[in-house]
């Protein structure tokens, strides 16, 4: 497993949700799959069935994390008001459009694209990882290339 990069703030919502998923969530199943077998005939018990399904979810979900916080490397946020790096902010300018839009660089386990949170390992990420205010970066997307310009740095 390639190792993964993560934030000191990544570290903490990983830590977070496998708190949450080894102790409440994990409860709240075995719970559901108590009630559920009492119902009686397990064999088309709808409940227990999507008890176990749940289950076996949440215990996939708890490996996946342990293995990140195990194989990640932590980086420190390490942005500037001259460069963009992990966990920096910034007003990207999309060449082709026109449009200004305020992204945040984060590691792969932190993107959410609703917030613009986008991953370092991402086309856009890479092209823009990095780079000094002020300087056109051409994305390497599948969909096809487009240049980019860092309009403005935030701290």
């Amino acid at each position: 497993m390639k190792s993964t990069i993560l934030t000191p703030s990544g570290v903490i919502k990983l830590e977070e949700e496998l708190t949450l998923r080894t102790g409440e969530k994990r409860r709240e199943i075995t719970a559901a799959i108590k009630e559920a077998k009492g119902h009686g005939d397990l064999s088309e018990n709808a409940e227990y069935d999507a008890a176990k399904d749940e289950e076996a979810t949440n215990n996939d979900r708890i490996i996946t994390v342990q293995e990140l916080l195990r194989n990640s490397t932590v980086v420190d946020d390490d942005s500037s008001d001259e460069q963009l790096g992990l966990g920096g902010q910034a007003d990207i300018k999309f060449l082709d459009t026109d449009d200004i839009v305020k992204v945040r660089l984060v590691s792969t386990v932190e993107t959410n694209p609703d917030l613009m949170n986008i991953s370092i390992e991402s086309p856009l990420g890479i092209a823009i990882y990095k780079k000094a205010l002020g300087t056109k970066c051409t994305v390497l997307a599948p969909e096809g290339n487009y240049e980019v310009v860092i309009e403005k740095i935030y701290e």
